[in-house]
């Protein structure tokens, strides 16, 4: 030890053990312009300097190599360890495409398939009510059709979310009043004994449409993550660990930050109100424009494991399992899904929806080239002569401002990381589209 630098020590102090570590390696011999490249940082930098994110780091990936990383700041803006590929950050609804894979895993196995009733699973679910729009100044329905397993994984269940979420309506404050699936934030006045527990508690609140007929962004996967536990008779956070983050070698993928894990864990921020801006006192160069979010997952043992927002991570773990997916279901010799599971998985799963059906939850812009499969995003180019739809890539993101794209095409994936909620900066497509001009024709 005695002729370890200091340097060393600090990198054995840090870097998780036993992670998959990519290997770093020259763009321009992968096929990528070196110089394109280089312009992403500057996305990134502007709004740090500015003092609008806290930090952030940005991994792009190709062939299983790790072909650009930017970096900047620390898990504190009070300082502490510099952020890097290893840092955790909280990756809220970024734990949904996981959780979705495990349960196409279950369905690859016979243990469970996408057309099940979710009264097979919880029979309190079998007469549901809508309450249309998520108002109730209207006469509750019964619901037209049961909820199916493939209606929760493309959020065309019913179900919504909580008013700071995207939520609808009075259904959605009741989401806020019960606290419904708090895993990592519960309602003090209402405890949550396990997830199977609040699954059932979900079932005595209305849909706000009908099964099928409309896609709102909700806590779908949550109850997905209580189907698997039901399944498996495991704890959701064991078994995607079984199945996916240790033959993954995904070291730092958690839903609960130990005290081991709290140095290397990025704080969560909020951007500052007009009267907490004037009263900011930090001790920086950088004209901070942010507080503390208000609440701290460190050290805290979560109540549940949300299959919706649960899971705390790094950009180098999670590009492990997109490069899984962008490689058909299989990386560094560990097959995850087979071929028929990963076709299930990308497809179109909102052939019967127009783009109306997405315009409330993404806007006039996005609904015009979106689309859903069986846990991701489709980001959709389309021909303005033909109206033919093509997949540019698939993504998405969490709500502290975490993004990913996996491009199936050119083998590229991207991870992006930094900690500010409502998430604000979401760059995905700029910064995909910049590695598509990389890219040596």
């Amino acid at each position: 030890m005695r002729n370890l630098t200091l340097g060393a020590l600090l990198l054995l102090i840090q870097a998780p053990s036993n992670a998959y570590e990519f290997a770093s390696v020259d763009p321009a011999k992968m096929g990528f312009d070196p110089e394109t490249l280089t312009t992403i940082q500057a996305n990134f930098d502007e709004l740090y300097q500015e003092g609008r994110i806290p930090n952030y780091v940005m991994g792009v990936y190709s062939g299983g190599k790790n072909i650009y990383l930017a970096k900047n700041g620390n898990v504190s803006i009070d300082g502490g360890q510099a952020v890097d590929e290893n840092t955790i950050f909280w990756l809220a609804s970024m734990t949904k495409p996981i959780v979705s894979t495990a349960i196409l895993r279950l369905q690859e196995e016979g243990k469970l398939g996408l057309d099940d009733k979710l009264s097979k699973y919880f029979p309190e679910y079998a007469d549901m009510l809508v309450a249309p729009g998520g108002s109730y100044t209207a006469t509750l329905e019964p619901a037209k059709t049961e909820i199916t397993l493939r209606h929760l994984i493309t959020h065309t269940s019913g179900l919504t979310y909580q008013t700071s979420v995207s939520g609808v309506g009075d259904v959605a404050e009741q989401y806020d009043e019960f606290g419904v699936m708090g895993c990592l934030r519960p309602n003090p006045d209402r405890p949550i004994a396990s997830l199977a527990e609040e699954a059932r508690f979900l079932a005595e609140l209305p849909l706000i449409s009908h099964p099928g007929e409309s896609w709102n962004y909700s806590v779908s996967i949550d109850l997905l993550g209580a189907i698997i536990e039901q399944v498996t008779r495991k704890r959701l956070a064991d078994y995607l660990d079984e199945i996916i983050f240790t033959p993954l070698e995904m070291t730092s993928t958690t839903f609960n930050i130990t005290p081991e894990l709290s140095s290397r864990t990025a704080d969560v921020y909020s951007t500052a109100s007009p009267a907490q801006l004037s009263s900011l006192d930090y001790d920086s160069d950088i004209p901070w424009k942010l507080v503390e979010a208000g609440w701290n997952f460190k050290n805290t043992t979560p109540a549940c494991d949300s299959g919706g927002g649960g899971l705390f991570g790094s950009i180098s773990d999670y590009a492990a399992y997109l490069t899984m997916i962008a490689n058909g279901g299989e990386f560094n010799g560990k097959r995850i899904l087979n071929s028929v599971s990963m076709n299930e998985h990308l497809r179109d799963q909102t052939t019967q929806l127009g783009r109306e059906a997405f315009r409330r939850g993404f806007g006039e812009d996005a609904s015009s080239y979106m689309k859903f499969s069986a846990g991701f995003g489709r980001k959709l180019d389309v021909d303005p002569d033909t109206d033919e739809e093509t997949v540019d890539y698939y993504f998405w993101g969490g709500a502290a401002n975490t993004s990913f794209w996996v491009d199936t095409e050119n083998d590229t994936v991207g991870v992006f990381a930094t900690q500010l909620t409502p998430s604000l900066y979401n760059k995905n497509n700029e910064i995909e589209q910049i590695v598509d001009e990389a890219i040596r024709k």
